[in-house]
């Protein structure tokens, strides 16, 4: 049986001497908040289940896979490095780093979804550390792991600005950050506004549920690939920023995808993918792998 180390104490780990812990209010940032108000607000018994639709077109089921495998490529995982995961969630990243090797802990504020995450642990007999917590303020000391990764999770905290700087202070001076965060002005979200917009004009039918382009209540922010590149920017240096996929929200694409025989709509998938690599402002998730600033 794999060890599954769950630490319920809010600071389990080394002292935090020399972190910043002041929080740094978003009021001044550019950054578009879903919240009319400006108030975000922050779910710490959010829970994954009943997420996903029924049905998974092929545009939105290689958009997670390929998402899970370029932030692996980006992170590139050492033995023995210790790798902290921010807004971990079932834990999967942290099971694929444990298995190349590298001493991973696990943040995560929801207690339903560290439940999810010890499951997937047990299951895939893997050694990952959880801990119950949130990315602003991170229980670990100062320059004390080798790389942060936040995959999907950035635009669910409260105070993105406030997890960038806990980033920055709990990495070792050679270390490096991982962040993939969802593009809201990506090409198929454009694309897809515009037409919703045209059938409005033209007094056509079209749904009213939830589109693609327009955020999730579970989302507290809305990124695009200039607000968070200048957010990065302020704490950390930005090395690389690349794409994952292309056209996902696209009215009708994963409709007429599923209609293609299999090996021709993953073939067109993966050379959109591959153009979308080198078109982060359009791609449909943006990666962006950091250093701290020189």
């Amino acid at each position: 049986m794999a060890k599954k180390r769950f630490h319920p104490h809010p600071n389990p780990l080394p002292s935090r001497e020399g972190v910043n812990t002041k929080m740094t209010p978003l009021a001044s940032r550019k950054i578009p908040s879903r919240n009319d108000n400006g108030h975000s607000r922050f779910d710490l018994e959010w829970d994954d289940q009943g997420l996903f639709p029924d049905v998974i077109y092929p545009d939105a089921d290689f958009l997670f896979t390929r998402m899970n495998e370029a932030v692996l490529e980006s992170v590139s995982p050492g033995r023995g490095e210790v790798i902290l995961d921010i807004g971990c969630g079932r834990g999967i990243e942290g099971v694929a780093l444990s298995r190349r090797g590298a001493i991973v802990i696990g943040i995560e504020p929801s207690p339903i979804m560290i439940g999810h995450a010890v499951n997937y642990i047990s299951e895939n007999t893997a050694d990952v550390c959880l801990m119950r917590g949130i990315g602003e303020h991170l229980p670990l000391q100062a320059r004390s792991v080798d790389k942060v990764v936040c995959k999907g999770a950035l635009d669910h905290f409260a105070q993105p600005a406030e997890v960038l700087r806990q980033m920055a202070a709990v990495l070792k001076p050679e270390g490096r950050a991982i962040i993939a965060i969802a593009n809201y002005e990506s090409l198929g979200f454009r694309l897809g506004r515009a037409i919703w917009w045209l059938r409005k004009k033209l007094g056509l039918k079209f749904s009213e549920a939830r589109m693609p382009w327009e955020v999730p209540e579970d989302h507290t922010y809305r990124f695009d690939y200039s607000s968070v590149k200048r957010l990065v920017n302020e704490y950390l240096e930005v090395e690389k920023m690349s794409g994952v996929s292309l056209l996902f929200g696209l009215p009708w694409w994963g409709i007429f995808l599923a209609k293609l025989p299999e090996k021709i709509s993953l073939g067109i998938l993966k050379s959109l993918d591959k153009l979308a690599y080198y078109l982060p402002r359009l791609s449909d998730v943006i990666i962006v792998r950091c250093s701290h600033k020189t």
